[in-house]
């Protein structure tokens, strides 16, 4: 009964069993390195979220509501449960419990004896309604009945993209019609002409169910389903849909965005690939934010609520590497600002099965086994952990909701880090030693922070079903190979003195450059004021904050402070830290991250898009425009690409490049040689590869000059 996993990664199981050799391979006697790890403990990166930590359940799983279930997850630290279970929502009637074409419901998976789990839980739930077969009015009963159960937020269906408007076609949609306006096809079926229920049609009935639902409450929180950027079929356009999905899903909706949902299963062919993979989350929240602003003209695009609703590892499911990646993956993405993130799945069965630094992986994509057999090996019994649990586990010995999370480094790359400053003061560190082969002794240097006292060391060792405790050093501990460790250092508090409260988080506002200078970008920073401790605010400290710390910006009395000097096409991060009379200094206020926009009025424009996209690559295009009263000849154009998107150029026609780094500079052919004066226009097109993701450089200059996007 495993209706789940979509097409997109059909080929990571035929990718698996080429793999198997290189998984049973033992890892080498171990060494010990060292490894120096910095924590700036005022740079905060906002408040972990109330129900951030979630898990996607499934209406064809039998142990779903299990009594062992609920007491297990509120163990864990989850704390909200998606239902009623990914390409399953749409093809689910909640008030019937059944499924359409076919398919299997369990017994004792209704929505009441869903929330019966999750209430036991003290998890929130996240709903999926049906979009593919329901309707709008299924949707609104289904809020009516659920108004006492405290429903977080409400999806409009699950990867609706993949209803066959961009080729590949798993998610039933039943609104898909020829373009004759013929009848509706067979749900599922491969469609033989070109549909109408592309993105234009989702957006407007998005707008449909919003209406019906906001009837039966208006407090619902009504998403819509985006691609992820850089990850297929993000930006992949066709004759019929000439805008990618989120930019004309989002256009749609404009200001009635309440907010989105993307999925996160980064793929890969290795562990150790895989375990890097995280480092894309910064650019994808990034992309998403732009395209709130961009699309659907949100003022403030950190208001949206992003939710990532399903996310696995994909590779080394049930063993260390998926424990190590899950708990690196939760913080990264609640880090750069998501509101939920929520893995993919309590129960899902036996896939193959291979041996992974000792341990057997049985290609489970459940955090807990069903004691499934489909490939000759027996799972344990029903409900026993997998690796990713404890993984998920360790994260409540980091950070609880409401605590600070805060900028760290490592200087090792397979030692990644996570701080978190808890209610209290108390500073908390997560260190993921991902190399499977040697141990580190870290070094633990904080910035900000006075330790008192004695800290507790946490550690979920290799192949480990228990999480331990010792007592340990501020300043050093030992990681041993494919372990979580978590540092709690307790912090002074004696001197009974009160701290101000956190400011509120800044608003940017009047973002603006000019063409004067590429460092002519100005933003002005607005924020909530402080509650005062025992003693009076003295003022505010406006520091910038990047992945290695924080550098003070501005201090100011008042709530407000205008930046300059800022780069066009640069994004930057700043929080805001509030210090009384006597020097004492809040916990930072959460975050604000904007891109410097180049002006509108320069002399050229540059319209970027992606033709198409592939694991590993993408097919693009680019059209400049000469808005001047004369014509140019001999161009140059130059842009960056994003930072840790691994882009690529491998061909170019049209125009010619070079590429250093993330730099790239572009000339033309003899045919695209000259601009014609007064909105005359060039284009050229390429192919790159990528990392994953498939990103658009955030500005373009033309001859050292300047141009806006188009």
């Amino acid at each position: 009964m495993r209706y789940k996993r979509s097409l997109v990664f059909a080929g990571a199981a035929v990718l698996a069993a080429a793999l198997l050799g290189a998984s049973n391979a033992r890892p080498a006697a171990a060494a010990t390195l060292t490894d120096s790890v910095s924590i700036s403990a005022t740079a905060g990166l906002g408040t972990v979220p109330a129900h951030a930590i979630g898990l996607n359940t499934a209406v064809y799983d039998s142990f779903m509501n299990d009594t062992a279930i609920a007491p297990l997850l509120k163990a864990a630290g989850v704390n909200a449960m998606r239902y009623p279970g990914g390409s399953y929502s749409d093809i689910y009637n909640w008030q019937t419990q059944t499924a359409v074409e076919g398919g299997f419901v369990a017994p004792n998976t209704s929505f009441a004896n869903f929330m019966t789990t999750a209430n036991g839980a003290g998890a929130q739930p996240i709903i999926t309604v049906n979009y593919g077969t329901g309707t709008p009015s299924l949707a609104a009963s289904w809020v009516t009945a659920a108004a006492s159960d405290s429903v977080g937020y409400w999806e409009v269906g699950n990867e609706v993209y993949g209803n066959g408007t961009y080729g590949a076609n798993w998610e039933a949609d039943a609104h898909c019609h020829t373009s004759q306006g013929g009848p509706a096809v067979t749900i599922g079926s491969e469609p033989s002409q070109t549909f109408d229920c592309g993105p234009t049609q989702y957006a407007a009935n998005v707008l449909q169910y919003e209406s019906a639902m906001h009837a039966s409450s208006s407090n619902a929180k009504v998403c819509a389903i985006l691609t992820t950027p850089g990850f297929w079929p993000d930006g992949v356009t066709n004759s019929e849909y000439p805008q990618s999905w989120n930019q004309t899903v989002l256009t749609a909706l404009g200001s009635q965005t309440q907010c989105v949902i993307v999925h996160y299963y980064p793929g890969g062919t290795t562990a150790a690939g895989m375990l890097t993979d995280p480092t894309d989350i910064a650019g994808i929240v990034s992309t998403l934010r732009s395209q709130l602003s961009q699309y659907a003209k949100v003022a403030s695009p950190a208001s949206i609520p992003i939710l990532v609703t399903e996310t696995n590892s994909t590779i080394d499911m049930d063993t260390q590497p998926g424990a190590l990646f899950g708990a690196d993956m939760y913080m990264t993405w609640l880090e750069n600002g998501v509101t939920n993130v929520d893995w993919w799945n309590e129960h899902n069965g036996e896939g193959t099965v291979s041996t992974v630094n000792g341990a057997t992986d049985y290609g489970d994509q459940g955090i807990f086994s069903n004691a499934s057999n489909s490939g000759g090996t027996t799972e344990p019994a029903v409900d026993t952990p997998f690796a990713p649990y404890y993984g998920i586990e360790m994260l409540t010995k980091l950070a609880t909701p409401g605590a600070t999370m805060v900028t760290s480094s490592s200087s090792q790359a397979l030692v990644r880090v996570h701080a978190v400053r808890d209610g209290s003061g108390n500073l908390n560190v997560l260190l993921d030693n991902e190399d499977p082969s040697n141990s580190y002794t870290v070094s633990l240097a904080e910035s900000g922070f006075t330790p008192s006292g004695t800290p507790t060391v946490y550690t979920l060792a290799n192949n480990g079903t228990a999480i331990t405790s010792a007592s340990g050093s501020a300043s050093s501990v030992t990681v041993a190979p494919y372990t979580l460790t978590v540092v709690h250092i307790p912090g002074s508090g004696s001197t009974g003195v009160t701290a101000p409260g956190a400011p509120g988080q800044p608003v940017a506002s009047g973002l603006s450059s000019s063409t004067s200078s590429n460092t002519s970008g100005t933003a002005t920073l607005t924020w909530p004021a402080s509650t005062p401790g025992t003693n009076a605010i003295a003022n505010y400290k406006v520091f910038q904050v990047t992945s290695t710390g924080s550098t003070l910006a501005a201090t100011t009395t008042g709530t407000t402070t205008t930046l300059t000097g800022l780069t066009v096409g640069n994004s930057y991060t700043y929080n805001v830290v509030a210090t009384d009379s006597q020097g004492n200094a809040s916990l930072p206020s959460p975050p604000v991250t904007f891109t410097v926009p180049p002006p509108s009025n320069a002399s050229c424009a540059v319209h970027f898009a992606v033709a198409g996209s592939w694991p590993g690559g993408f097919q693009g295009g680019v059209t400049i425009t000469n808005k001047a009263t004369t014509a140019i000849n001999n161009w140059t154009l130059t842009w960056t690409w994003p930072a840790g998107a691994g882009e690529q150029l491998t061909q170019m026609w049209g125009a010619s490049y070079t590429q250093t780094g993330n730099a790239v500079s572009a000339v033309p052919a003899s045919y695209t040689a000259t601009i014609g004066a007064n909105g005359g226009t060039v284009n050229f097109g390429f192919i790159a590869n990528d990392g994953g993701q498939t990103l658009g450089p955030a500005a373009f200059f033309l001859n050292g000059n300047i141009c806006s996007n188009n």
